[in-house]
C-alpha cells in the first residue's frame, strides 16, 4: 500500500511539472510574440492616418484651384439642366407669346376699333376698343389709364357699378352712381349695355331719392 502511494504522489507530482512548464512556455511564447502583435498594430495605425492626411491635403488643394471647382460647379449645372429642361423646350419658346394687356388692341385691325369716351366727374377718358364690347368691358380697360373701379353683380341686370376712384355709393343718403350714355340714362347694368361708335359713357354721383 506505501508503495502504491507513492506512486500516486510522483505521478502528481510529475503531472504538476509539466503543467507549470507548459505554462511557462505558453508565457514565454506570447511574451516573444506581444512585441510583434504591438508593432503591426503601430504600422496599421501609421498608415491609416498617412492616407486620411494626403486625402485631406488634396481635397484643400482642389477647393483652392479655381479650375476644379469650375469644372465641378458646371458639372453640377449641367447635371440641374438636365433634370430641369424638356426636351422639346426649344419648340416650346418658339410657340411662347407673353400675354397681353386688355389695353393693347395690337391683334386687332383698326375696322374692328371703335372710338368712346367716358366721363366721370370733370375728367374725360377717349380710348379705343373692340367693336362689340360692353361698358363694363370698357371700364376694366380703362384701369390700365388711371380709372379704378368697383361693381356688383346682379343675376338679371349684370354689373353694378358701386365705386369710382375711391367713391363709394352710399345707399343711407341714397346717393348712388347713375349711368348715362349720350346724354340718356341707361336701362341696364355696364356689363349689358352694348357701345358703338362715338358713345359718350357719363357716370354721375347722384342722390336718387327724388326719382
Amino acid at each position: 500500500m506505501a508503495d502504491r502511494q507513492q506512486q500516486h504522489i510522483l505521478l502528481l507530482r510529475r503531472s504538476f511539472f509539466n503543467l507549470k512548464n507548459m505554462r511557462s512556455k505558453i508565457y514565454k511564447k506570447i511574451l516573444v510574440a506581444l512585441p510583434v502583435v504591438v508593432v503591426l498594430f503601430i504600422v496599421a495605425a501609421y498608415s491609416i492616418g498617412l492616407q486620411s492626411k494626403n486625402h485631406s491635403i488634396k481635397l484643400q488643394e482642389s477647393d483652392q484651384n479655381p479650375a476644379v471647382q469650375n469644372s465641378t460647379s458646371d458639372n453640377l449645372a449641367n447635371f440641374k439642366n438636365k433634370e430641369v429642361v424638356p426636351e422639346n423646350n426649344s419648340s416650346q419658346n418658339e410657340n411662347f407669346q407673353p400675354a397681353k394687356s386688355p389695353t393693347s388692341n395690337s391683334d386687332v385691325s383698326d375696322e374692328n376699333l371703335i372710338q368712346v369716351s367716358v366721363k366721370v366727374q370733370d375728367k374725360i377718358y377717349a380710348t379705343k376698343i373692340k367693336d362689340g364690347s360692353s361698358v363694363y368691358d370698357l371700364m376694366n380697360q380703362l384701369k390700365f389709364e388711371g380709372l379704378n373701379f368697383s361693381a356688383t353683380e346682379y343675376s338679371s341686370l349684370g354689373f353694378f357699378v358701386t365705386e369710382i376712384n375711391g367713391v363709394k355709393e352710399n345707399r343711407k343718403t341714397g346717393t348712388y352712381w347713375t349711368l348715362y350714355v349720350n346724354d340718356k340714362e341707361a336701362i341696364t347694368g355696364a356689363s349689358q349695355l352694348i357701345l358703338k361708335t362715338g358713345d359718350l359713357i357719363e357716370w354721375k354721383y347722384e342722390n336718387r331719392n327724388n326719382y
